[in-house]
């Protein structure tokens, strides 16, 4: 049970940067003519929170490719 919290949580995550990205581009549209330093800064949070989200995905396929990995060879008894 821990083990599913807790891979739901790193998925809910891993959303969450990606909304934040899209957020975030949407500000950069709708501040490019009127404010554009605001804009720019909206740029690095969109690219800041698409890594983010890569950089979490790629962190949990290895967690539950080693977990997995762990559950399937014989421990030592």
């Amino acid at each position: 049970m821990k083990r599913s919290f807790a891979r739901k949580s790193l998925k809910t995550i891993e959303w969450i940067w990606l909304v934040i990205a899209i957020l975030s581009l949407e500000k950069v549209f709708s501040q490019w003519n009127d404010d554009r330093q605001k804009a720019y800064i909206f740029t690095i949070f969109t690219f800041l929170g698409i890594f983010m989200f890569l950089l979490r995905r790629i962190q949990r396929k290895k967690m539950e490719s080693s977990s997995e990995s762990k559950k399937d060879s014989p421990g030592k008894a």
